[in-house]
């Protein structure tokens, strides 16, 4: 069976590619348009956006090896059909289950693969990420203020707006709004031109030829002081540094705590190998196509089972959480169930392929 154990892995080997780049690059264009418009509102500098999609990507890949692991098996193996290669196998003497053992030695590597990238990279991928965010927190006014909109400086200290914003920090048409404080009331700052400096080892914030508006008693009364020249600083940009979150912790400090959550997360964890695995078998299972149906005939109903699968992974991991559902029982009904579906050939029965006998009646 060498020849055909070849003929079985390329197939199989080519169609999970293609499937995982196609998907991949699905995944790659949702996170991109998500993440550039993160980045017009002025939430991140926009040349971080390329760095942050990367860091995206192992996160996807959690939830897309197993629906590739699925599609891929069901294509490869309707093609099969469709070219009644599948009937002319059996009558050969190649069962089905022997198809089964194959597909496991072809799932075997993904699973490891899938375990690497959930359990080790996954986690760095996060923490990566949640690293890069703070660090844009951090940056100079410079890079997180967006031309042509009002940036909110932090902590709701005020607006800052500039028409322009050229690469050596030169703006024009500025305008300020800072918030009033105890020993100050509102106060509006405007100039046609502007441009940050270096002072003092600080960024400052240089104004020309403008005003500065400032109210005195009541909101309605202000007074009005013009310059030639304005240095100060801005509210500086503080960096609001964000706790690791449970998906950046390690494999050994969630089994080794007792809170639901973490135990969740751990459970959640495994289920990206243990779907691969469940996933591939039960794409052999829905391959089975008739002679008049296309090798796609049953790609709805197996997107419909992988949601249903995932929705009640994703219930009972909350429940977990939440101190609802037991932790000893966990992720396991669900596994078992689709595992033991997955696992029945109800179409692939021993005598499906034998021709019935017939009852030679003699004519009266």
């Amino acid at each position: 069976m060498r020849i055909l154990d070849r003929y079985l892995f390329r197939s199989l080997l080519a169609t999970w590619m293609a499937v995982l780049s196609v998907l991949l690059l699905v995944a790659f264009g949702s996170e991109a348009t998500r993440l550039l418009a993160v980045a017009v509102e002025g939430d991140i500098p926009p040349g971080l956006v390329l760095s942050l999609l990367i860091y995206k990507i192992p996160p996807a890949l959690e939830i897309i090896l197993p629906l590739v692991a699925l599609l891929s098996v069901m294509l490869a193996m309707g093609r099969l059909y469709q070219d009644q290669e599948m009937v002319v196998l059996q009558s050969c003497g190649v069962s089905l289950r022997w198809f089964q053992k194959r597909l496991l030695v072809f799932l075997l590597p993904l699973v490891a693969l899938t375990a690497w990238v959930s359990g080790w990279v996954a986690p760095w991928s996060h923490q990566q990420s949640r690293v890069l965010m703070d660090q844009a927190q951090s940056m100079s006014p410079v890079t997180a203020l967006t031309p042509g909109r009002f940036n909110e400086l932090p902590a709701k200290q005020g607006v800052f707006y500039t028409r322009t914003l050229t690469d050596q920090s030169e703006m024009t048409d500025v305008w300020i709004r800072l918030a009033p404080t105890r020993s100050r009331g509102e106060t509006i700052l405007m100039a046609p031109q502007g441009q940050f400096e270096t002072i003092d080892e600080r960024l400052a914030l240089v104004l020309f030829d403008g005003a500065i508006y400032e109210s005195v008693n009541r909101p309605e009364d202000f007074s009005v002081r013009e310059f030639e020249r304005f240095e100060g600083f801005l509210p500086s940009f503080q960096a609001r540094r964000s706790a690791p979150g449970e998906e950046e912790m390690s494999n050994q400090a969630l089994m080794g705590s007792n809170d639901p959550a973490h135990q969740a997360q751990w459970q959640w964890r495994l289920s990206a190998p243990v779907s691969v695995l469940i996933m591939g078998l039960l794409g052999l299972k829905l391959s089975r196509t008739g002679p008049r149906q296309g090798r796609f005939a049953k790609i709805a109903l197996a997107l419909v089972l992988y949601v249903t699968y995932y929705q009640l992974l994703i219930s009972l991991r909350s429940m977990m959480g939440e101190g609802e559902w037991p932790l000893v029982v966990g992720l396991w009904p669900v596994w078992i169930v689709f595992l033991i579906y997955a696992l029945t050939l109800d179409g692939w029965r021993r005598g499906v392929n034998k021709p019935r006998a017939r009852r030679m009646h003699e004519p009266n």
